[in-house]
């Protein structure tokens, strides 16, 4: 029996991963691996040994879930399987349970239906349920995947709150590029009491405007040449959930029209339709652009926009809230990390400056793209400055930078790898404080491991390498030393740090 579960989590959504595994870690202490496609799904259950297999059925839109399904039941036959349907497929729900599957969940995903599958899968592993082990106060600073501590997200994750209160209103979701619009939108609706129905999301400037018409409304069998069939719309497949317009400001005027009479008389027409069919469906829509602007200039109907823009809601772009970037560090690492089954890395004080320097034109996207980079490029245990790209440098000067602020941001980060090398900062393992203690926040076994870690490295160093005499300034025997640097994989730290 494994003393800890190994868990693979299979899903297409990147920030349905990073929220499981931070619930994963919550509940469990276990070794995490993520695939995101079936071909990744299928080699990781080749090449480790897995325990429990978290399934999206979602997996594959080309190839029906419970197809491969079968697939892993036939060659994995002793594997634990969590499969998650959707809500509102009852046809996929009954194959699951003539199946006798080991358990389902519902999409999208709640936290205690999480908690109680992993416990039922460690009961049947005979593994001991462990819910206060893994980095799990990360969890408290992610709301529905949206990362951050400042007051401008802690005053973003209020506001939602309160519009999804509202189960009816219209919000607009401003914001650059990169920021999170659809997260924002995502966590709207999962926050509401539309949270069991779809959640439909639109990209605006992404479809043909020709095509963007049939797409959102549907057609009728005959429309147009090629309609040989009726076909639902997102707006109806959107029918007691959330409609989701991304860059709202790309609509062409015919269709904003369209989209008014939907807002105003909660009904639409599908294309070549003759009878209005009834819809509620809550619109959330976004821009990056001025849509005031727009209007002014006659490009955006003005009537529309006052009816989108009952609720306006704005995203802090990352380069206002830099204090948040040693977090989002320690949550994409472990993302990226876990999903190539890799050992973490961690950042030292010069790269961090360099990090915390940067204007983060592309936000947050820009920010994930990098740990990305690094977690393919970088082979050490430790970012240097030659791993990061080139455009964080070019515009890099150390003579111009708010060295305070950024000393205060690094003094401050929540990593639960801090910054190596920070000469504001010594590295050793401080004691506790009494706050720690009473509120049960202290790890003693961890806190005794690091402190040996940093007595070997610190006694390698000194010995300039050398074993035997390492081993007689800890008073160990060198056998023992050298098992204890194996264990902890420390080779060569001391000549790194």
């Amino acid at each position: 029996m494994p003393a800890v579960p190994t868990i693979l989590f299979a899903t297409r959504a990147p920030e349905m991963q990073t929220i499981c595994l931070q619930l994963f870690e919550q509940f469990t202490s276990g070794n995490f691996h993520v695939s995101s496609n079936q071909e990744d799904l299928t080699d990781t259950l080749r090449k480790s040994e897995i325990d429990i297999l978290f399934l999206d059925l979602a997996l594959t839109p080309e190839l029906k879930g419970i197809t491969l399904l079968t697939k892993i039941q036939n060659n994995f036959p002793d594997l634990l399987i969590i499969a998650a349907v959707p809500q509102d497929d009852l046809e996929l729900e009954q194959e699951i349970l003539d199946r006798n599957l080991f358990y389902y969940i519902n999409l999208p995903y709640k936290e205690a239906e999480v908690e109680l599958a992993l416990k039922r899968a460690c009961i049947k592993l005979g593994i001991q349920h462990n819910p206060d082990s893994g980095r799990n106060k990360k969890i408290t600073n992610n709301f529905y995947g949206l990362i951050g501590e400042t007051q401008a997200m802690r005053n973003l994750f209020d506001l939602i709150s309160k519009i999804s209160e509202d189960d009816f209103a219209t919000v607009l979701i401003r914001g650059e590029s990169g920021t999170g619009k659809e997260l924002v939108a995502k966590a709207i609706h999962q926050h509401s009491k539309r949270k069991d129905k779809n959640f439909v999301p639109v990209n605006c400037a992404a479809i043909p405007d020709d095509l963007l018409e049939s797409e959102l409304f549907g057609y009728t069998k005959g429309a147009f040449t090629g309609a040989t069939q009726n076909k639902i719309g997102r707006i109806q497949y959107a029918d007691g959930g959330t409609l989701f317009l991304d860059e709202i400001g790309d609509m062409k005027p015919s269709l904003q029209a369209k989209l008014l009479r939907v807002l105003q008389e909660k009904e639409f027409e599908p294309v070549g339709g003759l009878k209005s069919t009834p819809v509620d469906t809550r619109i959330v829509a976004a821009t990056h652009c001025d849509l005031e602007q727009l209007v002014s200039k006659g490009q955006f109907r003005e009537d529309l926009y006052y009816r989108l823009s009952v609720i306006p809601l704005q995203i802090p772009p990352l380069k206002d809230r830099k204090e948040d970037i040693p977090l989002l560090l320690d949550v994409f690492i472990d993302q990226h990390t876990i999903q190539r089954g890799r050992k973490r890395f961690s950042i030292p004080y010069q790269v961090m400056t360099v990090l915390l320097s940067y204007d983060w034109k592309g936000n947050v996207r820009e920010l994930q793209n990098m740990v990305q980079h690094m977690s393919i490029l970088c082979s050490g245990r430790e970012i240097q400055m030659e791993d990061i790209p080139e455009r964080f440098l070019d515009d890099f000067d150390p003579n111009t930078i708010d060295q305070e602020r950024i000393a205060a941001i690094i003094a401050g980060t929540s990593s639960s790898q801090p910054c190596a090398d920070d000469p504001s900062q010594s590295q050793q393992t401080n004691l506790p404080t009494d706050s720690q203690l009473e509120s049960g926040q202290v790890d003693f076994k961890e806190l005794i491991n690091d402190y040996e870690t940093q007595l070997i490295i610190q006694a390698m160093k000194l010995s300039g390498g050398n074993k035997k005499e390492a081993a007689k300034l800890l008073n160990l025997k060198r056998t023992t030393l050298l098992e204890k640097i194996k264990k902890k994989d420390l080779q060569g730290l001391w000549e790194e740090s």
